[in-house]
């Protein structure tokens, strides 16, 4: 007996369902199939390239210390070596293992080497003419502040204290 070729097998399997709720998830399988074969859902190697470089290079052995902003600076992911660092409320946090969102080119990639206090007190992710003051802050924007100071210091290593 003859192999049919896939197109006859489509045509005989759609014929099989035709009418159905099958004929829908069906084509969604097939679909998913098809696009991960041709490389959907994978980053590119230009896209994960450098936060794979981030998180696997040997890092800085880090002693708790103060940071001035100019410093903290030197931490952003463009310094090979170093790792990623960013401040909440005056405390310096590791966030390298975070890379994918805090290194270069990454949705919050803004954080990384500064004090990201006023940004993620007001759910930006770019500083704005007042950055980084968080002087005029309303109380809901104080009460996210918190709220962000928590999860950083449940996740992230406390590495130092932002000095002025």
């Amino acid at each position: 007996r003859k192999m049919s070729s896939p197109a006859e097998l489509f045509s005989q399997l759609r014929e099989l369902v035709r009418g159905s709720e099958l004929t829908i998830m069906l084509s969604i399988g097939v679909g998913m199939i098809v696009w991960r074969m041709m490389g959907g859902g994978e980053k590119k190697d230009s896209q994960t390239k450098g936060k794979k470089e981030i998180k696997d290079r040997p890092n800085e052995v880090l002693q708790f210390r103060d940071y001035t902003r100019e410093l903290l600076g030197q931490y952003n992911g463009t310094v090979m070596g170093k790792p990623l660092l960013m401040a909440i409320k005056g405390d310096v946090y590791n966030v390298t293992q975070g890379a994918d969102f805090y290194g270069p080119g990454g949705p919050y990639g803004a954080f990384a080497g500064r004090d990201a206090s006023r940004m993620l007190a007001k759910m930006q992710t770019a500083p704005d003419d007042q950055d980084p003051s968080v002087a005029d802050l309303a109380p809901e924007e104080q009460d996210t502040l918190d709220n962000w100071a928590n999860f950083f210091s449940g996740k992230y290593e406390k590495v130092g204290k932002l000095t002025e």
